[in-house]
């Protein structure tokens, strides 16, 4: 599914590229792309360490969970600060929220649930693809 998300954003980011000078909107979704994509990579990264046998009563496999939720929450500020508001700004709250509660459960030393975070990296791709 991220894969393919990736390519759809690539194949934005250029088309849109020759428009970005003139247009501060399309400089917009060419940002929005190109975090939905960091954004895709670093979910990928969690969903590895997240699933990894041990993860819970291994010190150093919980850290690189944490590690990945950090990176994902960040990237998700970053596109939330470039002044995204109405739906995709909604979608990146989402985001944030589940980060935080998987954040939360690695941290307790709990198996933590990456489905929230898939799912909402999964809309905001959407919504930056769109």
């Amino acid at each position: 599914m991220f894969v393919k998300l990736r390519h759809g954003i690539l194949v934005l980011a250029l088309a849109g590229a020759g428009a970005v000078a003139c247009d501060p909107t399309a400089q917009q979704a060419l940002d929005c792309g190109k975090t939905a994509i960091s954004i895709a990579g670093d979910v990928q990264d969690l969903k590895d360490s997240a699933t990894n046998v041990g993860q819970i009563t291994d010190e150093s496999r919980r850290q690189n969970t944490i590690k990945a939720l950090k990176k994902v929450g960040s990237d998700a500020e970053k596109l939330k600060g470039s002044g995204n508001k109405g739906d995709l700004g909604k979608r990146l709250d989402d985001l944030n929220t589940a980060v935080s509660r998987a954040e939360d459960a690695a941290t307790s030393g709990k198996q933590v649930d990456v489905g929230p975070v898939l799912s909402a990296a999964a809309e905001v791709g959407k919504l930056c693809g769109s």
